[in-house]
């Protein structure tokens, strides 16, 4: 049983997690506007390889914006390149490709199609696995393989209901990165693969963990284990590429 102590000392931990979330996100809004206007800047004056470097730095760092992406296929006719090729949900121009339909239980990304290696995991079913052990209970999203919800197993809020450290879109996780061919690409947006069939681990004698990998178009990938072991808060995360 964790006393008062130990109990303030975790609420504070995940209040300065969620003001590090907000001043993190604040931060590269500020970095994604001067971008954007450095690059409207460049653009007008005609210098357009600089321009498009520019909204590519800032698309990386708000991979969902459609006008920077229909900007980049603007410069990338004049230029007479094909370095990025984007789609969007409402806009379809000369060098984008549609978004094909999907079934009802598929979803995709809102606005952009990832190009590149990791097109196929631009789609997917959404689901859930559950990883936990007496103390803690974790709700794992195959959306973007990160941890969608943490409960204290143990406690309950004032009103009875349980203790929910966090959940939902209240917290960022994922990795943004170019591939070798300039498309960019956001984790957080794509779909893992469980390596195995199992929805629900409980660490009851021995650790237990949850693999998910998200696979590229080739044999590679990126794995992501989360591991738990019985009467620990702590939860292992390793990555392998």
């Amino acid at each position: 049983m964790m006393d008062k102590n130990t109990i303030t000392g975790l609420i504070l931990i995940f209040l300065i997690f969620i003001g590090f979330s907000i001043y993190n996100n604040h931060r590269l809004e500020k970095i994604y506007k001067s971008k954007v206007v450095l690059a409207d800047s460049l653009y007008a004056t005609g210098n357009y390889e600089k321009a498009r470097a520019e909204y590519m730095y800032a698309l990386n760092l708000r991979p969902n914006n459609p006008e920077v992406a229909i900007k980049i296929n603007d410069l990338n006719r004049l230029l007479g390149t094909d370095t990025m090729r984007v789609a969007t949900d409402t806009v379809k121009t000369e060098n984008t490709t549609a978004i094909p339909p999907q079934s009802p239980t598929a979803s995709r990304p809102d606005t952009l199609t990832v190009s590149g290696v990791f097109g196929s995991a631009s789609r997917g079913v959404q689901d859930y696995i559950t990883l936990e052990n007496e103390l803690l209970e974790l709700k794992i999203s195959l959306k973007g393989g990160r941890i969608y919800s943490a409960r204290l197993k143990e406690y309950t809020t004032y009103d009875g209901k349980p203790l929910i450290l966090f959940d939902g879109d209240s917290t960022v996780f994922g990795f943004n990165f170019f591939t070798a061919d300039n498309k960019p690409v956001r984790t957080n947006d794509l779909y893992f693969s469980p390596v195995s069939d199992e929805r629900h681990f409980k660490a009851d004698k021995q650790p237990e963990s949850v693999s998910l990998r998200l696979c590229s178009d080739s044999s590679s990938y990126i794995m992501y284990t989360y591991t738990i072991a019985p009467g620990k808060y702590m939860v292992d995360f390793k990555v392998d590429f």
